[in-house]
C-alpha cells in the first residue's frame, strides 16, 4: 500500500504579504530620498496654495461668490500688492541694491586691509584674495556660466512651485482624497484629519510668519537709517526676507549691513551690531512669541536641531522649508501617535482645545 502523498510545504501568506510590504516600504523611502528636491518643491507650491486659500476663503464668505473667483481675486490681490510695492518702492530698492553692489567689493578690500593688520591677517587676506580671483579665464567663464544656469534653474522652479501652487488651491480636496487612495481604508479617515489640520496649522504659521518678516524688515530699515548707514530700504527689505528662516536668517542678514560698515570705521560697524542685535532681541523676545502663540508655537531647541538636521539631510531647501515642515510634524506627531495612538489628549499647534472643530 503506497504512502499518503504528503502535501509540499508553501509560504505563509501572512509571512508573504509582511515581506511585501517591508519591501514596498524600502523602495518608497528610497525613492522619497531620491526625490527629496522635488518632493520640497512640492511643498512650497502647497504653502503657495495655503496663502491663496488664506485669502481667498475670507472674500467667498464674505461676498458669496464661487470659489474660483475667490481664488481669482485672491491672487490678483496678492499679485497687485507685489507689483503696486515693488512700484512704490522699486526705484529706492533699485538704486540702494545698486550702491549694495558698488560699495561690497570695496568693503571686501577694506576687510582684506584690516585682517593684514592682525595677527597672522596676510594669511587670511590672501586667502581671500585668492578666493575672490578666478585662476584663469577658463574658470571665470565656467563660475559665470554656472550662475547663470543656477539663477535660470531658479525662476523655472520659481514658475513652476507658482502654478502648480495655484492648482493645489483650486482643488486640495481633491489632491488631498487622491493621495489617500494610495493606502488602506482603515487609515484613510485619521489621515484625512491629520492632512486638514495640518493645512489649518500651516495657515496659521504662514499669517504668524508674514507679520515678522515685516516687522524685522521695518525694525531693520529704521534702525540703519537712524544709524546713518546706506541703503536702509534694502539692508531692510533683505533682513525681511531672510526672517523667513529662523536662525539662520538673522546671521545671513547682518553680513551686507557689516560689509557696507567697514567703510565708515570701526564705530559704524558697532553701530551696525548694535541695530541687529537690538533688533534680534526684540524680534525674538517680544514680536515672535506673541504672534507664534496666537499662531503655531515650535520651541526654539526643535527649530534650532530641525534647521539643523534638514540642512543636513536635504541642503539649503532643507533649511528654508524647516519650520513648515516642523509644522506638519509637528501635527501628525500630536493627531497621530499621541491622540489617536496612545488615546492622550493633547491640543493640536494653534489650538487651545484637545478636540479638532
Amino acid at each position: 500500500m503506497s504512502e499518503t502523498a504528503r502535501p509540499s510545504p508553501g509560504l505563509d501568506p501572512g509571512f508573504v504579504h509582511k515581506a511585501l510590504f517591508i519591501a514596498g516600504l524600502i523602495v518608497l523611502m528610497a525613492l522619497v530620498w531620491k526625490l527629496a528636491n522635488v518632493l520640497l518643491l512640492a511643498f512650497a507650491a502647497v504653502i503657495i496654495a495655503v496663502l491663496v486659500r488664506s485669502l481667498a476663503d475670507p472674500i467667498r464668505e464674505r461676498t458669496g461668490l464661487g470659489t474660483g473667483l475667490s481664488l481669482i481675486l485672491a491672487s490678483l490681490t496678492i499679485f497687485s500688492v507685489l507689483a503696486g510695492s515693488g512700484w512704490l518702492f522699486g526705484s529706492t530698492v533699485a538704486a540702494q541694491v545698486d550702491t549694495l553692489a558698488d560699495r561690497i567689493p570695496r568693503s571686501l578690500a577694506e576687510l582684506e586691509a584690516l585682517l593684514a593688520s592682525l595677527p597672522f591677517g596676510p594669511q587670511l587676506a590672501g586667502q581671500l584674495d585668492g578666493a575672490a580671483t578666478a585662476p584663469d579665464l577658463q574658470s571665470m567663464v565656467g563660475r559665470v556660466s554656472g550662475y547663470v544656469m543656477a539663477v535660470i534653474g531658479a525662476g523655472a522652479n520659481l514658475l513652476l512651485v507658482v502654478f502648480a501652487g495655484l492648482f493645489f488651491a483650486a482643488q486640495p480636496g481633491r489632491m488631498r482624497d487622491g493621495l489617500l487612495l494610495l493606502v488602506p481604508p482603515q487609515p484613510r479617515e485619521p489621515l484625512r484629519e491629520a492632512a486638514n489640520e495640518s493645512g489649518r496649522a500651516l495657515r496659521l504659521w504662514l499669517m504668524g510668519t508674514l507679520a515678522d518678516m515685516v516687522v524685522v524688515g521695518v525694525l531693520t530699515g529704521i534702525g540703519t537709517a537712524f544709524i546713518g548707514l546706506p541703503s536702509p530700504v534694502a539692508l531692510g527689505l533683505f533682513a525681511g526676507l531672510a526672517a523667513f528662516v529662523p536662525i539662520v536668517g538673522p546671521i545671513v542678514s547682518v553680513v551686507p549691513a557689516v560689509l557696507l560698515a567697514l567703510d565708515q570705521g570701526p564705530q559704524m560697524i558697532l553701530l551696525t551690531v548694535a541695530v541687529y542685535f537690538i533688533v534680534q532681541q526684540i524680534e525674538s523676545n517680544l514680536i515672535y512669541p506673541f504672534i507664534q502663540k496666537r499662531a503655531v508655537d515650535l520651541p526654539p531647541v526643535l527649530t534650532l536641531f530641525g534647521v539643523l538636521g534638514l540642512g543636513t539631510l536635504f541642503g539649503p531647501l532643507g533649511v528654508v522649508f524647516a519650520s513648515p515642515l516642523l509644522v506638519v510634524g509637528l501635527v501628525w506627531i500630536k493627531l497621530l501617535y499621541i491622540r489617536n495612538a496612545l488615546g492622550e489628549d493633547i491640543p493640536l499647534p494653534g489650538r487651545s482645545d484637545p478636540e479638532p472643530g
